[in-house]
């Protein structure tokens, strides 16, 4: 077990160095940078097999999955869209190839990162979602929430369409977030969708 957690935190700062090479060498004076952001790692950890954490970064805020010891992610096609289960709900993700870590798949969550006023703030958001993709919630039979209605809460409406090294900063029509920043919520009130969003 103890080699496992090892495993776990040097993937978790090979993960952090290879994005903050990203922003040194190739994303230098973009626009889309948030330059009250720097690069960091969110709650990695192992979930069935896999290894699953949060990656911030001055232009975006992704969720990685990492393959199984017994999985071979190497014949999907660059792209593809694939549905996973966590303990929440379920999730689409994105087959990507990131030099320095390889084949993973990832979910947007945010991007740009605009909004966030400091990285306490982009922890914080990173933090919430970890802890509500893990934790199971029993949903009542007349009232079934699904991956969109999710969706929709998580993120906002538009995505952006960039890459870098294969890694999609953003999902093809995928929404970037859409949460109250001035506060946390409750599991409850992103499960039901008790929000005062804007639209």
């Amino acid at each position: 077990m103890s080699n496992d957690m090892t495993d776990l935190k040097a993937l978790t700062r090979q993960i952090q160095d290879v994005f903050l090479g990203i922003e040194q060498e190739q994303m230098q004076g973009i626009p889309l940078l948030n330059p009250m952001l720097k690069v960091e790692t969110v709650g990695f950890q192992e979930f069935e097999g896999r290894v699953v954490g949060v990656i911030i970064t001055p232009w975006m805020m992704n969720l990685i999955l990492f393959p199984g010891e017994n999985e071979d992610w190497s014949e999907m096609k660059l792209g593809h869209k694939q549905p996973h289960r966590f303990p929440a709900n379920q999730y689409k993700f994105m087959v990507n190839e990131v030099e320095g870590i390889g084949r993973c798949q990832t979910h947007s969550l945010y991007s740009p990162m605009h909004e966030f006023v400091n990285q306490e703030h982009a922890l914080a958001a990173a933090r919430s979602f970890m802890q509500t993709l893990m934790v199971e919630v029993d949903e009542p039979d007349e009232d079934p929430y699904d991956e969109e209605l999710l969706g929709r809460i998580l993120r906002g409406e538009e995505g952006v369409e960039a890459g870098v090294d294969g890694f999609a900063l953003a999902e093809e029509g995928s929404e970037t977030a859409g949460m109250d920043r001035d506060r946390l919520i409750t599991r409850r009130e992103l499960l039901r969708g008790d929000l005062n969003r804007e639209t």
